[in-house]
């Protein structure tokens, strides 16, 4: 069996996770079957992924291989457009086509409209040539930029299924009027199934506060880095004030690595700064805190289904969307007042209070695990 998987990536460690998840399954259910993956979004090379699968790379990558090494890609671009070399994406006789972007079509994003044809002709291919096309949960919308709405048109021309992860999104796509409802599933975030790995090394941090930042709030959102800051330095004076170690966790790649060591290097109080960790150390690391609070929406995921109370900011629906789904309420923080922040932190490490939050999320746990099974059943019953 031949399995096609797009957008999945590593730099991410949210979709890093999710990568995790889906090819955790595929061992399960298809273990002989062969996977093929965009090397080019797995920079640290296959032998980096922790799987028994046969992984195989798309074709035609010697000659963008070619063309990396030789720094053509703008001239090629520029003689044959951006969809260039697109059947590098282009497998015949796979019995899946399974998608895994986590957010992709949206207003948010302004994706040019050679993304959408892209896409498009990707999806046109493999449905012509008998894959199942499978949009696996992830978040939508809004949707009222043209580009993004000949997205979804595209969704439902060519998906078998799609499946928007929260409420939500799952309004977009039904009040966009551009979707067939039957297509539609509702599953939340699947990496629940997932199990984290606790490093070695930060032995020192454990029972701590984990804060992971993110970039996407200073370029989708109004906030500004000043602010974004005092915010930062806010939770790390309150975390210690109330007995906790504070520390720096790099949920993405360089660009948030890069966010962490400012907020470091200009704290008056040192701070370490967690770096180079893979998604399943990333969510050990997590379950072991007190709490964590996070910018990454896999950092809220990752919290709540390893049962550690968790705070977050946000840029998207899809934040308050997850804390609903595990039945958290006023989890996501007003970033610009200092004392209602404080007042919540110090609510949130209260022993009492945190064991409590513990203790409801451990008695939903089986329940969402059930749930991620059954997304499954659906895929494999195409």
């Amino acid at each position: 069996m031949k399995i096609v998987l797009d957008g999945v990536e590593t730099n991410n460690k949210g979709a890093e996770l999710m990568f995790y998840a889906i090819l955790q399954e595929i061992e399960r259910r298809y273990p002989d079957a062969t996977v093929y993956i965009n090397a080019q979004r797995v920079k640290q090379g296959f032998s980096y992924l922790k799987t028994s699968l046969k992984l195989k790379d798309k074709p035609i990558r010697k000659i963008e291989k070619w063309i990396i090494k030789f720094h053509l890609w703008r001239a090629t671009r520029k003689l044959f457009g951006d969809d260039v070399f697109q059947d590098i994406h282009r497998i015949p006789g796979s019995s899946f086509y399974i998608d895994d972007s986590g957010f992709f079509y949206s207003d948010q994003w302004n994706l040019p409209i050679s993304a959408i044809n892209h896409r498009k002709k990707l999806l046109m291919s493999h449905k012509r040539w008998g894959s199942k096309v499978v949009f696996l949960p992830q978040a939508f919308g809004p949707i009222t930029q043209d580009n993004i709405k000949q997205g979804i048109r595209d969704l439902n021309k060519y998906a078998d299924v799609v499946m928007p992860r929260e409420k939500t999104s799952y309004n977009y796509l039904v009040n966009s009027g551009l979707i067939d409802k039957a297509k539609l599933r509702l599953f939340p975030d699947f990496t629940c199934l997932v199990k984290g790995e606790i490093p070695t090394g930060y032995e020192h941090l454990h029972n701590g506060v984990c804060i992971i930042p993110n970039v996407r709030m200073l370029d989708k959102s109004d906030l500004s880095f000043d602010k974004y800051n005092k915010f930062i330095h806010n939770i790390i004076r309150t975390s210690i004030k109330n007995g906790a170690t504070p520390y720096l966790l790099n949920h993405e790649g360089p660009d948030d690595g890069e966010l962490a060591r400012k907020f470091q290097s200009i704290s008056p109080i040192p701070i370490d700064v967690v770096d180079n960790l893979n998604a399943l150390e990333v969510k050990g690391l997590i379950s072991t805190a007190r709490l964590v609070i996070t910018s990454r929406f896999h950092g809220v995921a990752s919290s709540l289904n390893s049962c550690v109370p968790c705070l977050s900011t946000s840029w998207s629906h899809k934040y308050e969307e997850i804390f609903n789904d595990y039945n958290q309420k006023d989890c996501v923080l007003p970033v610009e007042d200092s004392e209602a922040v404080s007042s919540v932190l110090e609510k949130f490490l209260d022993d009492t209070f945190n064991k409590k939050i513990r203790a409801d999320l451990s008695a939903l746990i089986p329940e969402k695990e059930k749930i991620s099974r059954q997304m499954w059943s659906v895929v494999w019953s195409l």
